[in-house]
């Protein structure tokens, strides 16, 4: 817990596939600000697409929430080696759809819904993270303050 794969800002080209434990991604602004953008549970696989097909330095954090086994498995070799297995190229195609499709849903919860739509969502698809994460971190997950977020479940009880 609270080991990080990598910092924001690093150099790792390396896909991670979450055996157990939980990861937090996240941003740090030069505040020193937190924004989380996902929590990834048992199953997940993530990498900095930036790192990954560019090169560059990595854009967010990725941290353990909890004690937490991942794989990470350098993208260079997954990629060399679908082009030679059309099994690992369709499921690489698949992760990097899935990959897209949940950026996408993000964006529009961020940019489209109330702080409490955002909570409900993620209340609706994500229960079990919910009751693994802080209320500090779901706070940050959602894109406001714990005090905000107190209020949002205080009034949904009501």
């Amino acid at each position: 817990m609270g080991d990080h794969a990598f910092m924001q800002g690093d150099n790792d080209s390396n896909v991670y596939f979450v055996k157990s434990g939980l990861l937090k991604a996240y941003y740090v602004r030069a505040d020193g600000k937190e924004h989380i953008k996902s929590f990834l549970a048992e199953g997940s696989i993530i990498g900095s697409m930036v790192a990954l097909v560019d090169g560059d330095p990595c854009t967010f954090s990725l941290v353990a929430s909890e004690p937490t086994l991942v794989i990470a498995l350098p993208y260079k070799v997954l990629a060399d080696a679908a082009q030679n297995d059309i099994a690992l190229a369709n499921a690489l195609v698949g992760f990097l759809s899935t990959y897209g499709k949940r950026k996408e849903q993000r964006e529009y919860q961020l940019l489209s819904l109330s702080a409490e739509d955002r909570y409900a969502v993620m209340i609706e698809t994500m229960p079990e993270i919910a009751e693994r994460v802080s209320q500090g971190d779901l706070a940050a997950y959602i894109g406001i303050t714990p005090q905000a977020l107190s209020r949002i479940k205080r009034r949904l009880t009501q």
